[in-house]
């Protein structure tokens, strides 16, 4: 604490009456709100995790006696950042497997595995990452060169997106995967009639089915360790994007236990058993555990042409890509889950995908005053299907970080006259009047400043291409800030409990080195977190 403000303080201290107790005084600081009015205060009192009081620094310092009193040193405040579409247990897998993000190549691909098994020894290899688009070749790879490496031990590696993986012939040997199988919704490649190990969609879980399932007590070591990761980054609440029924009552026991702290808007996959709970249990809380939506996945994704198209693939002419559900099943779901007042957030891709979604909505939601039902990801649409999204009060959940990383090769899957409707933040925000902001990690960074810099400049990190891509869509910094705290509560329904900094609301917050709201652009990267709070309890300090 500066010696100037060591002097202030024990003035007011020694000045004020017996005031109001409260757990933590932040001061010294510039705090954004981020309520309705974008408000900037000075200091900020709280008690039992909830805002007393926000307001000038004489006043807040006098009112309350606290013991625990953070000198901010002019640096900024934020509500907790919010990821309004992630996957925590795919992130916290990521940390038990071979990391293959930015292999340049195929060859560094095999390379890293056969590292990682000299001192793993697993009965399965698994990894996640590659991405053919930054290989020379540009092609998906073959299973011929695993084959000859790895004959007995099986191996599964999942593309960056998730949507495609190449497995080897032991691997497909275990599911029993052979020329002739045909799976819906998903594609076995096929190349001269002979399996290249490339799967697609529902393809690639039927053989996932069968890797060896990690106990909880290891889940939760992993997830621990994930969600330390997170506070890092400032990350408060998650938007978690898909549990299977298998980890579900784990997830409630974990946090019934207090063993996860970060607030996770929780997601079910409609799998049988996760129709049965919510028809039972109805909206569920449990801790920082929320549960009352599903998470369908309608199509694949762009970058492995898996994503459904209303007219075919650019590079692919043959190829329009396919919805991974029929309409009447995604419909029933739907049905389903307005009945029970569950939210319906559904990956939709392609423009056919969106369509195809918005079609379902509106016949069963349209009427519905306060549905929130969302969009995750929306990132092509036909350019009339745009209204829609204000008709029908949907809510765009987008991911800026999608665009800068897809850019490379956005027009070659779309062509010139599709790709200005692709990624176009902007124009859903101006019809649909709110964007929840997320990554989609671990297909994306963790960061929520990277998305941040994506969302205001649509640049990668060397500040490329000049002016960003299809500048128009940018979105401005205040935009940006609201998506990843106060729009992505209120698409949980939340936003009375979270989302601002505002009085008798969750002291959810993060302090970071540089004003991201007033710096450079090519400074925003290199700004930390300084501490993260949830509740009003510190979860993370880089001092």
């Amino acid at each position: 604490m500066k010696f100037s403000h060591l002097i202030i303080l024990s003035i007011l201290l020694s000045s004020c009456y017996q005031g109001q107790d409260a757990d933590l005084i932040v001061y010294n600081a510039k705090i954004y709100s981020c309520d309705e009015n974008f408000t900037i205060y000075e200091a900020m009192a709280i008690k039992d995790g909830k805002i007393l009081q926000l307001g000038p620094e004489r006043e807040i310092l006098n009112g309350y006696d606290c013991d625990n009193i953070i000198d901010a040193n002019l640096q900024p405040v934020y509500p907790g950042f919010h990821d309004a579409h992630c996957h925590f247990w795919a992130y916290a897998q990521t940390l038990t497997e071979v990391d293959l993000t930015g292999s340049s190549s195929f060859d560094e691909v095999v390379n890293r595995l056969v590292e990682f098994q000299k001192t793993n020894k697993q009965t399965w290899i698994t990894g996640r990452g590659w991405d053919q688009t930054r290989w020379t070749e540009n092609t998906f790879p073959n299973k011929d060169t695993l084959d000859i490496l790895f004959p007995d031990i099986p191996i599964l590696i999942r593309r960056v997106d998730g949507h495609a993986a190449l497995a080897n012939s032991k691997a497909l040997e275990i599911a029993g995967i052979t020329t002739e199988t045909k799976i819906e919704g998903g594609l076995i490649e096929l190349v001269d009639g002979k399996l290249t190990g490339i799967l697609l969609d529902n393809a690639f879980d039927s053989v996932a089915k069968f890797v060896p399932e990690l106990d909880a007590d290891t889940k939760l070591k992993f997830l621990q360790e994930a969600e330390y990761f997170l506070f890092e980054q400032g990350l408060t609440s998650i938007n978690d994007a898909g549990i299977e029924s298998r980890d579900r009552q784990n997830y409630i026991n974990w946090y019934s236990n207090g063993d996860l702290t970060i607030k996770d808007y929780c997601m079910l996959f409609p799998d049988e058993e996760n129709i049965s709970f919510a028809s039972d249990s109805g909206i569920f809380e449990v801790g920082n555990l929320s549960i009352r939506s599903f998470k369908i996945i309608s199509d694949g994704a762009m970058g492995s042409r898996g994503a459904c198209l209303l007219e075919p693939y650019h590079d692919d002419p043959h190829n329009y890509g396919f919805m991974l559900r029929s309409y009447e099943e995604i419909k029933e779901i739907a049905e389903f889950a307005a009945e029970i007042g569950y939210q319906i957030n559904t990956h939709a891709i392609g423009d056919s995908a969106n369509r195809t979604m918005l079609n379902v909505y509106a016949e069963v939601v349209q009427n519905k005053p306060d549905h929130r039902w969302k969009i995750e990801h929306a990132q092509l649409l036909a350019p009339e299907d745009f209204p829609l999204f204000q008709s029908l009060r949907i809510i765009p959940s987008v991911q800026p970080t999608h665009c800068t990383s897809d850019m490379r090769w956005a027009e070659e899957r779309l062509g010139k006259e599709r790709v200005q409707y692709a990624y176009a933040y902007k124009k859903l925000l101006e019809y649909a009047g709110i964007l929840a902001l997320g990554t989609d990690f671990p297909i994306e960074n963790i960061s929520p400043l990277q998305t941040f810099y994506a969302a205001i400049t649509r640049q990668d990190k060397e500040g490329n291409p000049s002016g960003g891509f299809y500048p128009d869509q940018v979105l401005t910094r205040e935009e940006a800030l609201l998506g990843m705290t106060r729009w992505a509560a209120y698409s949980n329904f939340e936003e009375h409990k979270k989302g601002s900094l505002e009085q008798g609301k969750a002291a959810d917050f993060v302090i970071l080195t540089k004003d991201i709201m007033e710096i450079p652009v090519s400074e925003i990267l290199n700004t930390y977190v300084v501490k993260t709070f949830v509740d009003g309890v510190e979860v993370y300090s880089g001092e």
